[in-house]
């Protein structure tokens, strides 16, 4: 499946800030065009505001968000950050109150489907991914609840890098605990920059269907891949029988696959593989690899 990046365009500059649930005026909205074209068969989305917020619900200032787009045309598509007068990319795309704006490209506006992906550079957050539902009759969509950026911690312990190429564990706050870790095959991430948390459930994350009973859900950071498997251990917190059986769940990132090569899309919460209750943990199964460090759930296998 291709991925193509669009550039967008982007104001953060408005007439009063933006606070509560009420987003404050964006100029480059106010005059965009927003007639559809009378042959798009999706919902034509040219533009979205929308407004990122921490744990505690207060606004992040300086976050970046990416669209990923199912186009009618079947087409996926994932927006880049804006760019710069001198062409380098702009991650600070919220205001002081969380709020951003965003134009889409012409060429993208013939829209199926809708999730958006909300990081931070600068500040010790994972990753958030959500699906956004589709107002039909209105082309500048507003997401209807902010997006949630959660803090994590960096690993509590994290051997020495010394040969890049050994395999060690990585334990993090709450005793989880990444196993086989290779410094030198991590994908685009630094082995020193690994930080995880544990996420609340209450409030429900947006990426879990209502009703989902989990035992538990951590978000790991920098979003990135390891290119030599990496296992889990969780802590065995319910007191589970020896030998109960969970399922492991993954957030899908940007180029989450499972080892059978099936890829897990942006905002999809699922299934990877199994774990198994020995003594007081919970060990991912033999040949079961987290696919990437963004959030893992799990729960009892059914």
């Amino acid at each position: 499946m291709g991925r193509f990046f669009i550039a967008f365009a982007l104001l953060l500059a408005c007439r009063g800030e933006g606070n509560g649930g009420n987003p404050p005026d964006f100029p480059i909205l106010d005059a965009l065009d927003r007639t559809p074209d009378p042959t798009c068969e999706g919902t034509w989305l040219a533009g979205i505001r929308g407004r990122i917020i921490d744990a505690a619900g207060e606004g992040v200032a300086g976050a970046t968000v990416q669209h990923c787009l199912r186009l009618a045309d079947e087409r996926f598509v994932c927006t880049s950050p804006p760019q710069n007068e001198d062409g380098s990319f702009r991650f600070d795309m919220t205001d002081d109150a969380g709020w951003y704006a965003y134009v889409f490209d012409d060429g993208v506006r013939c829209v199926d489907e809708l999730a958006i992906r909300v990081l931070h550079r600068e500040e010790p957050y994972g990753t958030s991914y959500c699906h956004v539902p589709l107002a039909p009759d209105d082309s500048v969509q507003l997401l209807p609840t902010p997006a949630v950026l959660r803090e994590v911690a960096p690993a509590v312990e994290l051997p020495p890098r010394g040969d890049e190429m050994s395999p060690r564990d990585v334990t993090f706050e709450g005793g989880v605990v990444l196993t086989d870790v290779v410094p030198g095959r991590l994908f685009d991430g630094e082995y020193e920059d690994l930080q995880g948390a544990f996420v609340a459930t209450d409030p429900r994350p947006c990426f879990l269907s209502e009703g989902e009973a989990l035992l538990g859900l951590y978000a790991f950071a920098p979003e990135i891949e390891a290119l030599e498997p990496v296992g889990l251990r969780l802590p065995n917190e319910g007191g589970l029988a020896e030998g109960t059986e969970v399922e492991l769940l993954v957030l899908g990132g940007l180029g989450t696959v499972r080892t059978d090569g099936t890829q897990i899309m942006e905002a999809d919460f699922e299934p990877f593989g199994t774990a198994t209750v020995s003594g007081d943990a919970i060990v991912s199964d033999p040949g079961v690899e987290v696919p990437s460090f963004t959030t893992i759930g799990w729960r009892l296998l059914e």
